[in-house]
């Protein structure tokens, strides 16, 4: 029998994918090489959009982060614009791109990581997984 998923569960693992592609964009250059020039922007994409986190209300993310979320899309956009014309990844190396995202990434992953990753499985009030864990 299928167990239900919860929807805070649903927000804690959001909120970890978020992470995760925070993570890509966090490498500047070696995001970009890793994963491919798509997938470097995408994986951000599949957890915001039109200005907002995907699933909004989500009770696994402060304020203060969904700001940063929010901040770091609206720099991801622009970018995005510049570059939509680019068909490789040296065109992006080229432009510096990844590399201006960079520091901009490493500051909201420094924000989410302060208070770690939640559980995929259980529901959690705080995150039990701290950022040496992941």
């Amino acid at each position: 029998m299928d167990e239900e998923i919860s929807d805070r569960v649903i927000d804690q693992r959001l909120r970890n994918r978020v992470i995760d592609a925070i993570e890509v964009l966090a490498r500047g250059n070696e995001g970009l090489i890793e994963v491919n020039y798509n997938e470097f922007f995408l994986a951000f994409y599949d957890c915001w959009d039109n200005g907002r986190l995907i699933k909004w209300p989500n009770n696994a993310v402060t304020d203060e982060e969904e700001q940063t979320v929010n901040d770091l899309g609206g720099m991801l956009e622009g970018i995005t614009t510049e570059t939509l014309h680019f068909q490789s990844e040296a065109e992006y190396i080229q432009s510096g791109c990844a590399e201006r995202i960079k520091p901009v990434a490493r500051q909201a992953l420094k924000l989410f990581l302060t208070r770690g990753r939640f559980s995929e499985d259980y529901e959690e009030l705080t995150p039990a997984l701290n950022a040496c864990q992941t």
